[in-house]
């Protein structure tokens, strides 16, 4: 996948999303129709207007209650992100939530349309790719991000940027660029010359996952995309995805998708680039 995508939808039936996860940051602009969008255990009704905001790996679905469906999503890869929005309290609307987070925001007429014309000037830049185009789009996210941040500094001000936010912002750095290697938290700590079981609680405390819990995820993430866009075997797909020992891999695999990575490969039909 590229480092930014971004995809306009027109549905008039039978549109549906099933369970799944991605590896992305995700914004979702609707534009016509209503949709039921669940994501993990919270579900949200989001018409013309309504804007959704995914964090990287978290499971939601899709299903379409009034057509006609129109949309926008924007999908951008953690690095790119952390690279052109860097800094954490901008990008703490997906690292550290309150407990009552929204994922559906709300926002008054005036932002959305100028969040929707970055939008649409994104997708110009993305489609056209002119020389910088990256940097134009990078300049569009900070924008969008910092308006967003601006508008819900109420709720999210109970979020005091403290040294967490910045550490698990470095890790999530580290292993987002890394975790196809032979990674563990001691050599997390080594690499950033910090202490290991502080950045084990740390982490956990920030993001809700463990620094492993994480890099297996990545790797899980990684091993779908590689089952479904490509012929490769499935011990080259192991070794890609950081595991030297197919039996382990495979183990991981099913314990998480409840499928071996063949049965998986044939009940998901390969996707087409």
């Amino acid at each position: 996948m590229e480092d930014f995508w971004i995809e306009h939808r027109y549905s008039s039936c039978n549109y549906k999303l099933p369970q799944h996860y991605e590896h992305t940051y995700q914004v979702l602009f609707v534009l016509a129709g209503k949709i039921l969008y669940h994501v993990g255990e919270k579900r949200y009704e989001v018409a013309k207007g309504g804007i959704i905001v995914l964090n990287t790996l978290e499971e939601h679905t899709l299903e379409v209650l009034d057509y006609p469906y129109e949309r926008y999503i924007i999908q951008i890869n953690p690095t790119f992100f952390q690279h052109e929005v860097k800094y954490p309290e901008i990008i703490s609307i997906f690292i550290k939530r309150p407990a009552d987070f929204s994922h559906q925001l709300t926002l008054t007429e005036p932002i959305w349309n100028y969040l929707y014309e970055l939008v649409l000037e994104m997708e110009k830049e993305y489609l056209g790719k002119r020389k910088f185009w990256e940097m134009y789009i990078g300049s569009d996210l900070r924008k969008m991000f910092i308006t967003i941040f601006r508008e819900y500094a109420d709720s999210l001000s109970e979020m005091k940027m403290g040294a967490g936010v910045a550490i698990a912002y470095k890790v999530l750095n580290y292993l987002d660029h890394r975790y196809t290697e032979d990674i563990s938290v001691d050599s997390i700590a080594s690499a950033l010359f910090l202490n290991k079981h502080y950045i084990a609680h740390v982490f956990k405390d920030e993001t809700g996952y463990s620094p492993m819990d994480y890099v297996i995820s990545l790797r899980m993430n990684r091993a779908k995309a590689l089952l479904t866009e490509t012929d490769k075997n499935i011990s080259e797909i192991a070794m890609e995805c950081g595991y030297k020992d197919f039996t382990y891999f495979s183990k991981q695999f099913k314990k998480h998708t409840n499928l071996s990575p063949s049965k998986f490969r044939k009940a998901v039909p390969q996707i087409t680039r």
